[in-house]
């Protein structure tokens, strides 16, 4: 679909079209979340954290739910097109077949091109489950959620659900959320195993994979119980990548070749990069009027990343200004009329090392 057809489709549902929910707190708890994920790395296995996020600016999350509302609340007619409050469309999903849903929450079968190979959303109380599957290829990514209903937020970060290949030391963690979880579609990933663009070499293509998904003490990483408990975990087999290379030809990132973004396809239009140490301003246009845009900066590793006075920084979106830590990225939307050109610069120190790069995504035709 490209943009006018998309502007017809909206004109044809206006009677149907109203204010899009605010998605943004949603978002940012997801993204608070996502900033405390570790990835505890011992042996032979490296779980990096390498995520991607759309439809919000600055945020690290791998991706925004497609269904904004709670999916209890979806009529016959929220398929149609609308506008949000970022100005982006969307749209719910409905369900499809292979997906798995479970208490409101969602794995879809299909998230953009990534598949889901294994899924499980577990009942209250079940501190512990393994997902099993015969892997395709080593490019996966995992996804772990944990909701403790009888703790608050606070009291649920002294847990973390844990995700750990069977035969392989080390493991990936996310931080577990207090109360209730909301009916919402689940993320399709969050950590990725593997050096980029490499895949997952504990992984044997055609031989039985078991991923063991388990709640424990953040302090211990031994394995905890919590009245309520509800855990969910998930593995999806990546679509194909595109490589951020360094000025060696070393990939230190991969980038999807295909982002869904509140509903919609969104294919990889370009990518633009300059080494750090030498560093030139990236710049690109919205040449379709609607559009995301990918950036940051990644390889190795970059003593004091967490400081907001040095980064990657864009300017030239409705959205303002946005500095991220050297070593991290995200997505920024690009609204139908923004007829802005948008420049990557950088803030601070740079470092003498790494890749900065910026990638244009345009809604799939």
């Amino acid at each position: 679909m490209n943009v006018t057809d998309l502007r017809d489709e909206l004109t044809t549902h206006a009677d149907d079209l109203g204010a899009a929910p605010d998605l943004r707190a949603g978002v940012a708890t997801r993204v608070r979340r996502t900033r405390r994920r570790r990835a505890t790395a011992a042996g032979a296995a490296t779980l990096a954290v390498a995520a991607l996020a759309v439809g919000l600016v600055g945020s690290t999350g791998r991706q925004a739910p497609a269904v904004p509302a709670g999916r209890a609340s979806v009529t016959a007619t929220s398929t149609a097109p609308m506008i949000g409050s970022d100005g982006m469309p969307y749209r719910t999903v409905p369900d499809a077949p292979g997906d798995v849903v479970k208490d409101g929450l969602r794995y879809r079968a299909k998230v953009a091109d990534d598949t889901l190979a294994a899924g499980f959303v577990g009942d209250r109380g079940q501190g512990q489950f393994s997902l099993v599957w015969t892997p395709t290829t080593t490019h996966v990514s995992f996804s772990a959620e944990c909701y403790l209903p009888g703790l608050t937020h606070d009291q649920a970060g002294a847990y973390l659900v844990s995700v750990s290949l069977e035969g392989a030391t080390g493991f990936f963690a996310s931080s577990c959320t207090g109360g209730e979880p909301p009916a919402h579609d689940l993320p399709a990933g969050g950590g990725v195993p593997g050096e980029p663009g490499q895949g997952w070499k504990e992984l044997t293509v055609g031989k039985t994979a078991r991923v063991r998904v388990q709640l424990v003490d953040a302090r211990t990483n031994r394995p905890a119980a919590v009245d309520g408990v509800q855990l969910a975990g998930a593995v999806y087999e990546q679509g194909a990548q595109w490589p951020v290379k360094d000025a060696s030809g070393k990939t230190v990132a991969s980038l999807p070749v295909v982002v869904e973004q509140q509903g919609y396809r969104y294919e990889l239009g370009g990518v633009t990069t300059a080494p750090l140490a030498s560093w030139r301003d990236l710049t690109s246009g919205v040449p379709a009027g609607i559009g995301l845009f990918t950036w940051g900066s990644a390889g190795g590793d970059f003593p004091g990343s967490g400081s907001s006075e040095s980064g990657i920084r864009l300017t030239g979106l409705p959205g303002g200004a946005d500095v991220r830590p050297y070593g991290s990225w995200g997505t920024a939307p690009a609204p139908d009329g923004s007829d802005h050109t948008v420049t990557v610069t950088t803030v601070g120190k740079r470092p003498d090392h790494g890749t900065g790069f910026l990638a244009l995504y345009t809604l799939e035709h």
